[in-house]
Order: C-alpha cells, then structure tokens, then sequence
C-alpha cells in the first residue's frame, strides 16, 4: 500500500534522497511501469565506470550468493572438526578406560593423547603437599604444591580447562621429561574431591598437553572435548586410586 505521507511529499515537489528511497520501497513495481527509466539511470562502480540498475542488482545478488555460500562452506567446515576431534576423543576414552593401574594410565596419557591431539607432550600430574617418595617407581608424577602454586601464579586456581602460553619455568615444571620447549599448552584440572582415597596424595591432578608452537594452544579454542576427557579421568582415578 502507498504512503499517503510519500505520495505528499512526491506530490508537493519536496523531494530528497529519503523520500525517493521510502518511495521506491513502498512502490517496488515502480520500474515495471517505468521499465524505460531502466535505461537511463547508471550507477557508479567501483571501479570507476557505470553500470545499468539490473546489473548492479545482478552484482549484488551474486555477492550475497556468495557470503552464503561461504557461511556454507564454514558450517561444514566446522561440522567436519567437530567429527575428527569426537573421533579423536573416543580413541582417547577407550585407551583411558583400559588402564588397570595409575602407572598405565599416566602412560596412556602421555601416549594416546600427544598423537591424537597433534601435540609434542603429554602428561598427567598430581599436585600434593607430602610427595610420595615412590612415586615414581609407581610410575606416577607429583608436584610438589608450594614451588607449583608460586610458578603457576594465578593458572593454579583454574577451575576449567584453559589453554595458554607458558614460560620457561612453567615449561619445566609441567614437562620435565620433554625433549622438545613447550610454548604452549592446554590444562585441564581434575576435579575428584574426596572421592579418592589418600587425599593428600592425590588431591589436585591435572591434565597437560604442551606443543612447542606459541599459538597450538590458545584462549580461542574450543575446550568442549577435553573438559569431557577431564570428566572421565575424574572417574577413572577415582577407581585406580581406591
């Protein structure tokens, strides 16, 4: 329906770019009862030249096709890495549950998990205040709390996976054992309260996973997956530790 206000304003001469705009859309056959005006008006393009109105809307349509078909591309994208790191998390879970003892399972972890996340260290520790004496004859790794709370600064009161830059020290303190420098890493707490028997020994483990690139692990990834791994690590250990 036309405005009475537009045709007003088209009829008292009045006429600005807002007006001829508000017009046209309230009328969209208005080039259809004026199809010769089609072959006067040019717009100017960027690149300097000038174009017909239907080539210009033409232009535009296949712009918009393509923003679509990017969107498209993107969703796909993203659904397929969605499907490779499920995949990879199930490998990673079935391996897990396998384990019989915390000796096999901190190896497990520093196996499994450094080749199917594409990492170069994996390992997975525990923070305690009275270290085991044998705790690596039992093939377990524990931090002494102190020394971790001051390296790890703030880090150590995260409560959910997080993904970071590390220093040196940080380095050397989560990887000890590697070969390669770690630049970068995910953490995942683990979170077993007092289900786990011998809490003192056991109170605080975490998950690492370093590369040695800056920027593999970083604040914009996705930490879906490994929050999942963390939940069944809190599980597993629980059971093992008993």
């Amino acid at each position: 329906m036309k405005s009475d206000s537009s045709n007003h304003a088209v009829s008292s001469g009045t006429l600005d770019d807002d007006s001829v705009s508000k017009y046209l859309i309230e009328n969209p056959d208005f080039f259809n009862r004026k199809a010769d005006l089609l072959l006067e008006l040019t717009i100017p393009h960027v690149s300097g030249g000038a174009i017909s109105l239907l080539e210009r809307q033409v232009a535009l349509f296949r712009e918009r096709n393509r923003d679509l078909q990017n969107n498209i591309n993107n969703f796909i994208f993203n659904a397929e890495e969605n499907d490779a790191l499920f995949e990879k998390t199930r490998i990673v879970i079935l391996e897990i549950i396998k384990s019989d003892s915390l000796k096999s399972l901190s190896s497990i972890v520093a196996d499994t998990l450094k080749t199917e996340f594409s990492a170069d260290a994996s390992n997975l520790l525990f923070i305690a205040d009275k270290p085991d004496s044998d705790a690596r004859k039992k093939g377990i790794h524990i931090l002494p709390a102190g020394p971790t709370r001051e390296k790890m600064g703030k880090l150590f009161e995260k409560k959910r996976t997080f993904c970071c830059e590390l220093s040196p020290e940080q380095a050397r303190l989560l990887f000890p054992d590697s070969q390669k420098e770690i630049l970068s890493a995910a953490i995942i707490p683990i979170h077993p309260g007092d289900s786990i028997s011998g809490a003192d020994q056991y109170s605080a483990p975490i998950l690492v996973i370093g590369s040695d690139k800056h920027n593999h692990f970083n604040s914009s990834l996705d930490t879906l997956f490994l929050d999942f791994i963390g939940e069944i690590l809190v599980v597993h250990i629980s059971r093992l530790a008993a």
